[in-house]
């Protein structure tokens, strides 16, 4: 994308229901790794505690990104909802 989203203008696309069910399939997939991966952190003993630091921020972030990704993935799921409108041609 060449332009920052602070500078792009509002306009209506045309986007197909089955590539955006595409896309937060993904984006669910994305969720679920972060998460696994936090998980398999936790199983790493160390009795040092700049390791033990490390491992709790790297679980921290990857726990955060899954959550963003589940929020992202309910947003995708309204988007698929919603209904279908007809946009007149103006060409």
């Amino acid at each position: 994308m060449n332009k920052p989203n602070d500078v792009l203008e509002p306009r209506l696309v045309a986007v197909d229901s089955y590539y955006l069910s595409v896309l937060d399939e993904h984006i669910q997939d994305l969720s679920n790794d972060a998460e696994s991966l936090s998980i398999a952190l936790s199983a790493i003993k160390t009795d040092d505690d700049a390791s033990r630091g490390v491992i709790v921020a790297v679980r921290a972030a990857l726990l955060a990104n899954s959550e963003l990704a589940s929020i992202v993935s309910e947003q995708m799921s309204g988007l698929i909802l919603l209904p279908e409108i007809k946009v007149n041609d103006y060409e």
